[in-house]
């Protein structure tokens, strides 16, 4: 990864100034609640994948810039109303900002942060890009929506779950790529890979966390491991799990999932079966496929530092620890 933050070092110079510049406001108190969840640490995934679809697509001035931080910015909207809904205490190994100011604050900043981002897209003035966002922003409600209609239900099934990551994370994967072959004004057939690219690599990206929740440790992942058990959130490796559980181990799972304050001896409960059925394994299988649906998605693209910099993030889907 170090190579391909060389490679993009300047762009990515721009889109931290860009980032303050954009956040403009007569309210400090906004400018505070977005400075703490921005400026903790984040990996800035998504507008690097601006960055590099753009330049890939052959896109030359700094065009894209403004764009990587809206992406940026709605992402932060929707961890600030996410963290409200699952009254989540940490992210990123810091307190979460409605720890820390209160949800009604959480949400209104978020909703400060929605309208920021369409404020600043119609200023840009690329309707194109205008149309994709509004609808990736429309598919992000409706992921959280599903996710908290599933909350704690041990019918939720594979599709269900894929349907969840898919419009609640790899959506705004996706868009972030196609705003890159937007502006680089590619053909039909390229704009559709980069797309896809992008969407895989979102689907890769939200199984990689949901199977760090079970594998990892509290200061390796800067939230608490068990955090998907203890919000209900019946993710992969479960779901496979329950599927092969025997009726007593199903009780016991549902049991873990309607409890109010679930301890390290229930996580390890449930751990203990999702490793006994190979959930893990499974979650880890079905995301090489989605990291290697990713990589032939680029395939319609020639040899560039760019491609070679895409394909360096997708194989460390597989690999982070963060």
């Amino acid at each position: 990864m170090e190579n391909v933050m060389k490679l993009i070092e300047s762009d990515l110079t721009k889109l931290e100034v860009s980032i303050n510049r954009l956040v403009t406001t007569k309210v400090g108190f906004i400018k505070e609640i977005v400075n703490h969840i921005i400026k903790s640490g984040g990996k800035r995934v998504r507008p690097i994948l601006v960055i590099l679809s753009a330049r890939l697509c052959g896109h030359k001035d700094d065009e894209h810039i403004p764009y990587a931080a809206i992406v940026e910015f709605i992402h932060t909207a929707t961890l600030l109303h996410d963290d409200v809904v699952d009254n989540a205490q940490t992210r990123r190994g810091a307190s979460t900002a409605n720890t820390i100011w209160g949800n009604e604050a959480s949400v209104l900043v978020g909703d400060f942060l929605y309208a920021k981002s369409f404020e600043l897209l119609a200023d840009e003035g690329n309707n194109e890009i205008f149309g994709v966002m509004a609808s990736t922003t429309k598919s992000l409600s409706e992921g959280e929506i599903l996710e908290l209609i599933k909350t704690s239900d041990m019918e939720t099934s594979e599709e269900d779950y894929f349907e969840i990551i898919g419009n609640k994370t790899a959506v705004l994967f996706s868009v972030a790529c196609e705003i890159g072959a937007i502006l680089g004004k590619v053909d039909s057939n390229k704009k559709s890979s980069l797309k896809n690219f992008g969407y895989n690599l979102g689907m890769a990206f939200q199984l990689q966390d949901d199977i760090l929740d079970y594998t990892s440790y509290d200061n390796i992942l800067g939230k608490g491991v068990g955090t998907d058990i203890k919000e209900g959130k019946i993710t992969l490796p479960l779901i496979y799990a329950i599927k092969l559980s025997n009726d007593k181990e199903k009780t016991s799972i549902q049991k873990v999932l309607k409890k109010s304050n679930v301890t390290v001896k229930d996580f390890e409960s449930v751990r203990k079966i999702i490793l006994k059925y190979g959930g893990i394994e499974y979650a880890i299988d079905t995301t090489k496929k989605y990291t290697e649906a990713a990589k032939g998605c680029l395939n319609a693209f020639g040899a560039s530092p760019y491609k070679e910099a895409l394909l360096t993030i997708t194989d460390y889907m597989l690999s982070r620890k963060t």
